[in-house]
């Protein structure tokens, strides 16, 4: 259950990041992509049509909303716990509270996942869903010798990684 969580946070951080802003590049720092710009990458990596593009930017939409509610949850999660700690006996209705609202952001969370990879999967050839889900799994570098990016001994290392 708790991987289940776990992969469905990363995912959605993933498409949060995406759509946001919000990347720290190796070379750059933060910010050295826009939205757009990274989005682009994607769409260029995957070839995908105009009407491919619309379905991903809805799905990722559609994911950071649910993640945004999460983070505003996050200041009434920190009040919650410390009102419980603060006084003389310990309030476990506050968090029972705090469960019930976590129980039903994570669920919407999940139900905008399903959804969302529903469409894209719909939207998508096999070979685009198969270079999608390895860079899901393996990160934003998996692949970059298919790409004419180098190899250990080439690219932008050249000499250093030899």
């Amino acid at each position: 259950m708790f991987g289940f969580v776990f992969g469905t946070a990363c995912l959605a951080g993933l498409f949060y990041n995406l759509r946001r802003g919000r990347w720290h590049s190796r070379h750059g720092g933060p910010g050295r992509w826009s939205w757009r710009g990274r989005m682009r990458w994607l769409f260029e990596r995957l070839d995908t049509s105009p009407g491919q593009e619309k379905v991903l930017v809805q799905a990722a939409d559609e994911l950071t909303e649910a993640v945004e509610k999460m983070r505003d949850e996050l200041s009434a999660t920190r009040a919650a716990i410390a009102r419980s700690l603060r006084g003389e006996a310990f309030d476990a209705a506050a968090l029972r509270e705090l469960d019930a609202k976590h129980d039903e952001l994570i669920d919407n969370l999940r139900k905008a996942l399903r959804g969302s990879t529903a469409k894209i999967h719909e939207a998508l050839d096999p070979k685009q869903r198969r270079e999608l889900a390895d860079l899901i799994e393996h990160g934003w570098s998996h692949g970059h010798r298919r790409h004419g990016h180098g190899g250990r001994c080439g690219g932008w290392r050249s000499a250093r990684a030899c």
